[in-house]
C-alpha cells in the first residue's frame, strides 16, 4: 500500500512538471507591439514623490505584512503609493489630522505625524536590513515635508485636487499604420522615430476617477525641442473608442486603453536637425481647469518618456 501511494504521487508530480514545462514563459522572446516600460528611477529629486518612493517607501515601508498591499497605504508601486496617500482619510486617527497626505499642509498630514512620533503607532514599526532609514531618517522626513509643502505633486508635476481628482496619464506611444508600436530607447527612454516614416499616430491613455477618458475635453498636444517648453502651437487630439481601440503596455508596465490620438508627419512637421523632440498633452474634466502633463515641475524621467529621438 505504501509503495502504491508513493507511485501515484510520483506520477502526479511527473505530469505536473511536464505541464509547467510545456506552458513556457509568456515573456520569453520578443514582445511584439508592446511598450515594455518599467519605472527605473536612477537619480530622482529626493523632494519628489519619485525620490521619496525610491528612498523611503520601497526599501523601508513596503515590507512583508506591512504596506505591501496588505493594507493601505499601499507602497508596492509608485502609483499605488501616491493614490493611497493623497487626500485619503486615515483608518486610525486619534490626533485630529485631516489626511494621510494633505497637500500644502505638512502639519495636518498623518504621514509626518507618524514619522515624527507625534501620533502612535509611530512609523516605521520595523526596518528592513537593507534600509538606510536609521542613518538618514532626518533627511528623509525633511524630504517628505518639502514635498507636501510644495503641494504633493505627482511624477508629472501635477498638483492634486481635493474636491475632484484630476486626470492621470497611463501611457504614451506611437503607432505606424496601426501595425507597428514604436520601441523606446532603454526601458523608459524616448521613442525611436524612423527618419524615413511619412505618417505616424501618437496615442495617449488616461485615467479619471469619475469620467471615462473619452469624456475628457480640451484634448491638445504640443511639441517642443526644449523640455521646458517655450512658446509652442497646440494641436487638437481626436478620440478613438469602440472596437478599434488600441490596447498596449502603459507607463506603469500594465496594459492601458489608448483613447486619444493625433496624426503627425514627423519629417514634414518637425525639424529633423533637432535631435530630440518633447511633447506635452492637455486634457480637462468637468470640474478642474486644464491639466498639463507633464508640467515644468515633473521629474525628468517623465519628460524623457514623453519625447522621441530620430533613428536611421
Amino acid at each position: 500500500m505504501k509503495r502504491l501511494i508513493i507511485g501515484i504521487l510520483g506520477v502526479m508530480i511527473m505530469f505536473s512538471c511536464q505541464k509547467e514545462d510545456n506552458m513556457g514563459n509568456p515573456f520569453d522572446g520578443e514582445i511584439v507591439n508592446q511598450d515594455t516600460v518599467r519605472l527605473q528611477l536612477d537619480d530622482p529629486d529626493p523632494n519628489s514623490i519619485a525620490g521619496i518612493y525610491k528612498n523611503v517607501f520601497k526599501p523601508t515601508c513596503s515590507n512583508i505584512g506591512c504596506h505591501d498591499g496588505t493594507f493601505e497605504p499601499d507602497f508596492r508601486t509608485i502609483e499605488s503609493a501616491y493614490n493611497t496617500l493623497i487626500y485619503q482619510e486615515p483608518i486610525k486617527n486619534d490626533g485630529g489630522y485631516t489626511f494621510r497626505v494633505d497637500p500644502f499642509k505638512p502639519e495636518t498630514s498623518v504621514i509626518l505625524a507618524r514619522l515624527e512620533g507625534r501620533l502612535t503607532p509611530s512609523m516605521p514599526i520595523q526596518v528592513e536590513p537593507d534600509s538606510d532609514w536609521p542613518l538618514k531618517s532626518d533627511d528623509y522626513i525633511q524630504n517628505i515635508r518639502n514635498w507636501i509643502s510644495a503641494g504633493a505633486p505627482d511624477i508629472t508635476g501635477t498638483i492634486p485636487s481635493h474636491k475632484y481628482p484630476r486626470p492621470r496619464l497611463l501611457g504614451a506611444g506611437v503607432g505606424i499604420e496601426d501595425t507597428t508600436w514604436l520601441r523606446r530607447k532603454g526601458t523608459g527612454g524616448p521613442l525611436m522615430m524612423p527618419v524615413d516614416t511619412q505618417m505616424v499616430t501618437f496615442y495617449f491613455a488616461f485615467r479619471h476617477d469619475h469620467l471615462r477618458p473619452d469624456e475628457l475635453t480640451y484634448n491638445k498636444i504640443i511639441f517642443s525641442p526644449d523640455y521646458n517648453f517655450p512658446d509652442s502651437t497646440n494641436i487638437e487630439m481626436s478620440l478613438d473608442v469602440g472596437p478599434m481601440l488600441k490596447i498596449e503596455r502603459g507607463f506603469y508596465g500594465d496594459e492601458a486603453e489608448y483613447t486619444h490620438k493625433v496624426d503627425i508627419n514627423p519629417p514634414m512637421d518637425l525639424d529633423m536637425d533637432v535631435e530630440q523632440w518633447y511633447f506635452r498633452v492637455y486634457v480637462q474634466d468637468d470640474q478642474n481647469d486644464v491639466t498639463e502633463i507633464p508640467t515644468d515641475n515633473g521629474i525628468f524621467y517623465v519628460k524623457n518618456y514623453m519625447s522621441f529621438i530620430w533613428r536611421n
